[in-house]
Order: structure tokens, then C-alpha cells, then sequence
């Protein structure tokens, strides 16, 4: 059964057993987020698998989301689904990232400790969109008949020169 993976482990334990935490939490419990969204109902599942990798923690980090964003376009709500996976190394400080391969995303886990559900959120945080819209052609304001203009029609007063000028008498 997935826990809320909000509780502090010790990454270290943890990767020398080789372990998996499946987590599932409410987005409202994931403040970063709740924030982010345009309502706070929902659920992050994803997993963090620990091992030990060239000196380092390593956690392999999975995550699905059901979210409901704010299109940027029309103002209005819209269901989005996000999945998504890293690897990132833990660190217990800043100095230790000089060490860590390009190929690896980084984070701090002071003391060792970090709660599963930060790495899970982080990954989502990076997964949105700085500014979300409907894909094309589904968002309700795309599909809004204009507006009639009051303007008056155009008027072209030398449209017809050219035909005015064939057409006349010559001399």
C-alpha cells in the first residue's frame, strides 16, 4: 500500500537496502503545488527507488498527476495529466554536487533525511507549464465567434480608376 512518503527517512538505510517507496498524496498536501493549480483536488502517485551508484545516493524517481491548471487563454480550468521520471542525487550539502555526473539532477537532503514526497513534487513542479493553455482549437475563447464591428464598411475611392480610365473617350 503507497504511503504519504511526507515523513523524513534516512536515504542512506534506505539505498543500502536497495528500497522503493510508492507514494500517493493528496495535491493539498503538497503546498508547492496546491498553489501552482487552479483547484487543490487531485493525487500524485509515483515511486522513489534508492541505491547506491559511484559514491552517491541515487533515487529514481517516478510520478503520475491528475491536475487541474488555470488556461492562460481563456481564464478557465483545465484537467492535465503529467507523467514523468529523474534520477537525481541526494546530497547531504552543496559542496558535495561538484562530484555528481551532468547526468544526474541534484538534491539536498540535510543529514541524510528527505521526505519521499519532495522529490516526487519537485519533478512535478518542473513539469508544469509556466504558462498553461488548451491545446489548439479546444480552448473555449478560440471558439467564440467574433464580435461584430461597428466600424463603417471601407471605402475605396480609386478602386474603379483603372476601368473609369480604359473606358473613356479618346481624343
Amino acid at each position: 500500500m503507497p504511503e504519504d512518503g511526507l515523513k523524513l527517512c534516512n536515504v542512506a538505510v534506505l539505498a543500502d537496502e536497495g528500497r522503493r517507496l510508492d507514494i500517493a498524496v493528496p495535491v493539498a498536501r503538497l503546498p508547492r503545488i496546491a498553489r501552482q493549480l487552479a483547484s487543490p483536488e487531485g493525487m500524485v502517485t509515483g515511486s522513489v527507488a534508492l541505491s547506491r551508484e559511484m559514491k552517491h545516493i541515487i533515487a529514481d524517481v517516478s510520478f503520475e498527476a491528475d491536475v487541474t491548471l488555470l488556461c492562460q487563454r481563456c481564464l478557465e480550468p483545465m484537467p492535465v495529466r503529467f507523467a514523468g521520471n529523474s534520477r537525481v542525487a541526494l546530497l547531504e550539502s552543496e559542496a558535495a554536487a561538484a562530484d555528481v555526473p551532468p547526468e544526474l539532477e541534484t538534491a539536498l537532503a540535510p543529514e541524510g533525511r528527505i521526505a519521499p514526497a519532495e522529490l516526487v513534487e519537485e519533478e512535478l513542479l518542473l513539469a508544469l507549464p509556466a504558462a498553461p493553455r488548451h491545446a489548439e482549437g479546444q480552448c473555449p475563447a478560440a471558439r467564440q465567434p467574433e464580435r461584430e464591428s461597428a466600424a463603417p464598411p471601407v471605402q475605396r475611392p480609386f478602386a474603379n480608376l483603372g476601368e473609369l480610365l480604359a473606358n473613356r473617350p479618346k481624343n
